[in-house]
């Protein structure tokens, strides 16, 4: 072999090995605590070919440890998470992230195994998650803002936080129709008056109803899919603003989050639920 030609060997063979891994696909180690949020930079499917543990890890109330999961409320299944609401819990990418956009499909799907059978099916999207597992709901979850997915009323914000349990105080700012503002059911209006939230409390969808009861009898949102068909979910996360879609439609607008990025969570509370199709894309 010429001289010419080891060279170019050599070359591309030093160029291969000096190559460094996309720190996308180095998920944090399960025990990680609080990684630094990782911009999302290009698609990933958080859930395909029924690889839960790829990005994710189980937590249950009744275990309080992470990848135990001995009564299988979560079961992978393709791209499709299913959930059977044998206990409180949830699973957690194992990486936290910002600058993204949130994609997934979810269905009610009811069961004699799950714990609640009379409350309005519920479920949620817990994201900029940080902190300890558990530290929220009496060993359920991690402080975060939430998209609430419950049954009439899916879209809404939540914060879930609080400083006596997590030094880092959880805020954002949006806008509410001045007629509700103050209220239970305060609803977002774009052109509305401006509140902020720290720790607690929540902004509902725009057309959420003021007489809204957690009952399973409680009617469907207007463009909310029939009881076992999928919904189309939307957050959007640009630095400290968050913008929720619910099958389409525009439900919420919020800005100055703080925290800007963490774990996602999908939550067991207690209903059968299923999310199928999870995608983080870049901005």
């Amino acid at each position: 072999m010429k001289k010419t030609e080891l060279a170019v060997l050599s070359a591309l063979f030093c160029g291969c090995a000096c190559v460094a891994p996309d720190p996308l696909d180095v998920p944090a180690a399960v025990d990680a605590e609080d990684p630094v949020p990782k911009t999302v930079t290009r698609r990933i499917e958080l859930l395909k070919d029924g690889d839960l543990s790829r990005y994710w890890y189980t937590w249950l109330k009744k275990v309080q440890r992470r990848n135990d999961d001995p009564e299988h409320v979560f079961v992978a299944d393709g791209s499709t998470l299913r959930i059977s609401g044998t206990d409180m819990g949830c699973v957690t990418t194992r990486d936290a992230y910002r600058d993204y956009r949130l994609t997934l499909e979810f269905r009610y799907v009811d069961n004699d195994r799950q714990l609640n059978k009379t409350a309005a099916r519920d479920s949620g999207i817990l994201f900029h998650s940080t902190g300890k597992d558990g530290v929220f709901g009496k060993g359920i979850w991690m402080c975060s803002f939430e998209y609430n997915i419950i049954q009439g009323a899916t879209g809404d914000l939540l914060l879930v936080g609080s400083r006596e349990l997590y030094p880092l105080r959880y805020r954002a700012m949006g806008r509410v129709d001045p007629a509700t503002k103050g209220t239970q059911s305060q609803r977002w209006d774009p052109n509305g008056i401006e509140i902020s939230l720290v720790d607690r409390g929540r902004i509902r969808r725009p057309d959420v109803d003021l007489e809204w009861k957690n009952l399973k009898t409680q009617p469907l949102s207007p463009n909310e899919r029939p009881i076992g068909e999928w919904n189309h979910v939307e957050v959007v996360c640009r630095g400290d603003r968050a913008t929720f879609f619910f099958n389409g439609m525009k439900v919420g607008e919020y800005h100055d989050l703080m925290p800007s990025g963490g774990r996602i969570q999908l939550q067991s509370e207690g209903f059968g639920v299923e999310f199928r199709n999870i995608i983080l894309d870049p901005l």
